[in-house]
C-alpha cells in the first residue's frame, strides 16, 4: 500500500489562524482535523455543485 504524503495544518496555516480554528473547533466540539475536514468538503461541494441555467429557455423550432 502506498504511503500517504500530506500537508500538516501548521505548514499551511499561520498560528494565529491555527488559534482560530481551535477556538472554532471547541466551540462546535470537534477536533481541529474534523473542522479543516468539514471546511474542505464544504468548498468542494460549492465549487462543484451545478448551476442554476439563466435566461429564458426557448423551444426549438425547424427552419422549412
Amino acid at each position: 500500500m502506498p504511503e500517504e504524503k500530506g500537508m500538516e495544518l501548521g505548514e499551511l496555516l499561520d498560528p494565529d489562524e491555527i488559534r482560530l480554528l481551535e477556538a472554532e473547533a471547541a466551540r462546535r466540539g470537534m477536533t481541529l482535523a474534523e473542522l479543516a475536514k468539514l471546511g474542505i468538503q464544504q468548498e468542494l461541494t460549492r465549487r462543484t455543485r451545478p448551476r442554476a441555467m439563466t435566461g429564458t429557455i426557448q423551444a426549438f423550432r425547424r427552419k422549412d
